[in-house]
């Protein structure tokens, strides 16, 4: 803990912005995917530099056209396409970004629930045909796992059959929370989402040629001192252990 902090300490002098001196705050716009992590990395972080961390979570979807739109932050973490996008837009500053690691759409059941076999196409039809509930998180609100998940019940060709026992939630974090609470029987979420709540067990990603993974990556939008230490921060052992610990994969 020493050593991290020393090496944090000179970083900020570094960038000319000394942790007594000059203390700020770097608001975060970022994916739910990603709660679990900064919620222990922004104490972790203000420990080291003084800065605070004020973060908000949303789905991917919903943050991208937060900054699009023009609402003002500091640091964004989303996904690597709608990094990409921001930076089309020329909403990001400067070229740096950070890659914090992958996630991938799952199932998930209450925990002590029989697990289903998804581990094929056909395994995993059958588990949502015997499942009396399915919950994910509504894809108007620009889910990743829920836009996901929308279309292969259609490639699946349930989704009509399916209809009665679909149920749409805001976030993915209220799916999981659901599941946990034994209010579906299957949920539909990010990797990360799942594996940090004790309530519930992965039956494990969907199968190919229905798996989907995404980058997820964080990006500065201001010319804020405190956002690029943040974003340094981040490249440490310590912020990618926290990543790792809520389901990110390792690039």
């Amino acid at each position: 803990m020493k050593t991290r902090l020393s090496w944090m300490v000179c970083l900020a002098l570094a960038l000319g912005a000394p942790a007594a001196a000059l203390a700020d705050e770097v608001c975060v716009l970022a994916a739910g995917a990603a709660k679990a992590a900064l919620e222990k990395i922004g104490p972790e972080f203000q420990r080291a530099t003084g800065h605070t961390v004020a973060a908000a979570y949303d789905t991917v979807g919903a943050q991208r056209d937060r900054v699009l739109h023009g609402q003002q932050c500091d640091l964004v973490v989303l996904s690597d396409g709608a990094i990409a996008q921001l930076a089309s837009a020329g909403r990001l500053t400067g070229e740096q970004r950070q890659f914090i690691g992958s996630v991938a759409v799952s199932l998930a059941v209450p925990a002590g629930a029989p697990v289903p076999d998804i581990s094929t196409p056909e395994a995993l039809k059958q588990a949502l045909q015997q499942a009396p509930s399915i919950a994910y998180a509504d894809p108007a609100r620009g889910a990743t796992a829920g836009t996901h998940f929308d279309k292969v019940l259609v490639q699946l060709g349930l989704r009509s059959a399916l209809q009665p026992k679909l149920h749409l939630l805001p976030f993915g974090v209220d799916v999981i929370k659901d599941v946990a609470a034994g209010k579906f029987a299957l949920g539909v979420s990010q990797s990360s989402e799942i594996l940090q709540h004790e309530g519930i067990a992965m039956a494990g990603p969907l199968p190919p040629p229905y798996a989907l993974t995404t980058g997820y990556s964080a990006a500065v939008t201001s010319h804020k001192p405190a956002a690029q230490l943040l974003l340094q921060f981040m490249a440490t052992p310590a912020a990618a252990a926290q990543f790792r610990a809520t389901g990110f994969l390792a690039p």
